[in-house]
């Protein structure tokens, strides 16, 4: 475990990779504030030439997964590879060109995210933007004045309790979930027995850090984190994935 302060050191992690993985063991990234930064307008997170070529040199290598809280279909439209997808923070995959859901009662709890879209809460809160995310909705706080946010945060946690959803919380946005759904879950559902490699940066990457203790994890930036190292920005990851290509 690293603490807040600290920082890894690209050559350490570098050198501890190269050591443990071997050629078909298994490297599960996440997307947002990972691999790409985040960005206002989250709907433009394409990758970036570098990005692409850094991720098709490693999936020719190692069986690389992206693991993100947005939905396969869009994933598959920012980063346009043919590699494999958790989305929903575990709630459904693309694998092998194939959609799964990985989640009992996947379309039941669909049902009930498509009765909060057509509540049109953009409409009544200034700047709030709504996204449905398919087994999930984002509410995007980025755009709502600071001093005006206790109302719709307020609302989405009432629609949270009446839906039997789960509320995440995380940088300027809230997140209507399928209870239980978590990436460590979905990641042990395609574990190998061979070494692995997880990063992250928020706290959903938490509990995959937690559940494939056994793997190699990086927190990416600041904040309290289980992993085993820490790297400060997007930047430092990529340059550590293209070391390992």
């Amino acid at each position: 475990m690293v603490d807040e302060e600290s920082s890894g050191n690209s050559e350490e992690i570098v050198l501890r990779i190269r050591e443990t993985l071997i050629a078909g063991s298994q490297i599960f990234l996440d997307y947002d504030g990972t691999l790409v930064p985040i960005v206002i307008n989250p709907e433009n997170c394409y990758a970036d030439e570098r990005l692409r070529s850094i991720l098709m040199k490693i999936s020719a290598k190692y069986d690389l997964f992206i693991v993100s809280g947005r939905q396969v279909d869009e994933l598959r439209k920012f980063i346009s590879l043919d590699i494999n997808l958790i989305g929903m923070h575990g709630a459904v995959a693309y694998i092998h060109g194939k959609e799964m859901p990985l989640v009992r009662d996947f379309y039941s709890y669909r049902e009930r995210m498509r009765k909060v879209i057509d509540m049109h809460l953009e409409t009544q809160y200034d700047g709030l933007r709504v996204y449905d995310k398919s087994s999930g909705i984002l509410f995007h706080l980025g755009l709502v004045p600071p001093d005006r946010r206790d109302g719709p945060s307020a609302r989405i946690a009432e629609i949270a309790y009446e839906t039997g959803m789960e509320l995440y919380r995380g940088k300027s946005v809230l997140e209507l979930k399928i209870p239980g759904v978590n990436k460590g879950d979905a990641i042990r559902k395609f574990r190998n027995d061979l070494p692995c490699l997880i990063a992250g940066d928020e706290k959903t990457d938490e509990s995959a850090f937690v559940k494939c203790s056994e793997c190699i994890t990086i927190h990416v930036g600041s904040g309290e984190t289980v992993a085993e190292f820490r790297v400060m920005d997007v930047a430092a990851l990529r340059n550590i994935l293209d070391q390992i290509a």
